[in-house]
């Protein structure tokens, strides 16, 4: 028998699981579970082509502002770069930011605020001149359900055409870069006239914020290729193409690689080529595609990479290009990633701690999914601890079969509890399974790490992240309402395969709980020669008492604790569920 946390486990299990590939997304329920502490790297890169018009915003009076907003919220134009109300995006690096820039906060409005405001530049901008026009900017800022739209006009304001930035159909939580390098190509509005406008939009109901700066009108290049993000991973059984950067030996299995590829320039590209490069191992590139201008597309390699199963670390190198001649290249790449064979991790994290999830104090599980490709044993899952975590927080693994038939997590086995030391704030953390876990090839599986919570009076368990991940493959079990949700944080929750992680349960020791149900008091009978911990556990996993006890009878007052169910246990070992009744 295990304790009491397998049996909590179990009720929560069979009560409320979602269907693997259909959960709620986290985001949307609790807009403060997933944060960020570090800012992505920036895409800042020289600007390109002949600039038309620019504005720094260092006069707000070159502006005007309209908004049916409630409570009533227009931009403003601040000096203030720590105003930013992420922190991973706090202070705002813009090139010009002590001079001004346009921002606009949804957060500090509330849940009930609802904002739709507009900044518009006064001036007419004469495009007559260049018939290819990109509106370029420097901004940034965080998703949550909300819209950015820059509209353009030719005609001086009497209509306007969108250009959207975010639609608030993104995932939610997702940070932008400090500063995300914004060009959207505009000829077919602004191109060849004399009377163009730009018109900054937001639109939220308890957004978070935008802020904009240096934004300008150029002359768009003719041909430009940009590589605006990697895909990559391995396929299998779970169905979703999922990227590890950590790989034990025995899980090896071929690797694609891709990109989402832009045509930010005039000219439709026919051949775009996307490539990725493992020095002297390996060297793929994708069939030349065609890429309309104003359009993107996602392009793969042609061939797969599956490393050797021996430990190395491999650098990955990505760019995209054509037979047509780019006048700068600055933007057809991305920063290397690397993939590490070991011995016996298994990751979907970078190892970088950029933010975390939590529940505010209340209990949950969160962790991603993994694919197994050959049968290995599984001992012990590991967990990164945010550096924001409780000490004395009482935390947990468990571990999951994915089940292809009727899309649930069936529970497999958990970790005995552990207490969150000063020592484990921002390190890994090894919790054993109880027994050592066969996993099957061809099955997919879902490692957690979690906490019963302490009611909210502290942050309890903080879980660290590392930046994004895909929707439906991370997933968190919130006991609040005991319901699955998926989270678009990767979190740092990983699979060890090591046998020097597996631990032996701990004998268990004898002992009767009377009366039960109780009133004022319960009495514990341990047997002779036997000695430990007591510990008395609510059922939503609160530790109201604990104690040391020698053999004899001991007696627990229970006068001042709520009516319910309770558990005890000795040592951490078998628990007795008891009832208390006034």
């Amino acid at each position: 028998m295990k304790k009491i946390y397998f049996l909590f486990a179990v009720a929560l299990a069979t009560g409320a699981i979602s269907a693997q590939k259909h959960a709620s997304e986290l985001g949307k329920k609790n807009k403060y579970a997933e944060f960020e502490t570090l800012a992505k790297k920036s895409n800042n890169h020289p600007p390109k082509g002949i600039t038309i018009w620019s504005n720094d915003f260092s006069n707000s009076a070159e502006w005007t502002y309209d908004n049916t907003s409630a409570p009533f919220l227009d931009w403003v134009v601040t000096t203030a770069a720590d105003t930013i109300p992420v922190t991973a995006l706090s202070p705002a690096l813009f090139t010009t930011v002590n001079n001004g820039f346009a921002f606009i906060n949804s957060d500090a409005q509330g849940q009930n605020g609802s904002q739709n405001a507009n900044m518009t530049y006064t001036g007419m901008i004469d495009c007559s001149a260049y018939l290819n026009v990109s509106l370029v900017f420097e901004n940034s800022y965080r998703t949550y359900l909300d819209t950015r739209i820059v509209r353009v006009s030719n005609n001086g304001g009497t209509t306007w055409t969108d250009f959207v930035v975010t639609d608030g159909t993104e995932p939610t939580a997702q940070n932008s870069a400090n500063p995300e390098i914004t060009s959207l190509n505009v000829s077919a509005v602004a191109g060849g006239n004399d009377s163009v406008m730009i018109q900054l939009n937001y639109q939220g109901n308890w957004g978070w914020y935008w802020a904009i700066d240096d934004i300008k009108l150029v002359e768009t290049d003719q041909y430009d290729l940009k590589l605006q993000s990697l895909q990559w991973g391995t396929d299998g059984p779970f169905g979703s193409r999922l990227a590890y950067y950590q790989v034990p030996n025995n899980q090896v299995a071929p690797v694609n690689f891709g990109g989402i590829v832009q045509n930010i320039g005039v000219q439709n590209i026919t051949d775009a080529i996307y490539t990725a490069n493992i020095n002297a191992l390996y060297s793929g590139q994708s069939t030349p595609t065609a890429v309309a201008a104003a359009t993107q597309d996602t392009i793969w390699c042609t061939t797969t990479f599956t490393p050797a199963a021996t430990n190395a670390t491999h650098a990955v190198s990505f760019g995209v290009g054509s037979s047509q001649t780019e006048l700068d290249l600055t933007n057809n790449s991305q920063p290397d990633i690397n993939i590490e064979v070991n011995d016996y991790i298994y990751a979907r994290d970078k190892d970088v701690i950029l933010g975390g999830i939590y529940n505010e104090g209340q209990g949950f599980e969160v962790g991603p999914v993994f694919d197994i490709f050959n049968t290995a044993t599984l001992y012990g899952i590991d967990g990164v601890i945010n550096t924001t975590a409780a000490e004395g927080a009482e935390i947990f693994a468990k571990l999951y079969y994915v089940n292809p038939t009727t899309g649930d997590f069936d529970f497999i086995d958990e970790s005995l509890p552990y207490v969150i030391t000063a020592a484990d704030l921002g390190q890994k953390h090894t919790f054993a399974l109880q027994t050592p876990q066969p996993l099957t090839a061809g099955e997919s599986y879902l490692a957690m790490v979690g906490s019963y919570g302490d009611g909210g009076a502290s942050n309890d368990l903080v879980v660290a992240s590392a930046g994004g991940a895909p929707a439906q493959t991370v997933y968190y079990l919130d006991y609040t309402d005991q319901t699955w949700y998926y989270t678009s944080s990767q979190v740092m929750v990983r699979m060890n395969f090591d046998q020097s992680a597996s631990i032996q349960t701990p004998t268990e020791i004898e002992f009767t709980v009377q009366p039960n149900p109780a009133n004022e008091a319960l009495y514990i009978t341990l047997a002779e020669g036997a000695q430990g911990t007591i510990s008395l556990v609510s059922v939503t996993g609160n530790v109201v008492y604990t104690g040391t006890i020698q053999p004899g009878i001991q007696g627990i007052d229970t006068r001042a604790l709520d009516s319910g169910i309770y558990f005890v246990s000795v040592n951490n070992g078998a628990a007795r569920k008891v009832v208390i009744q006034h």
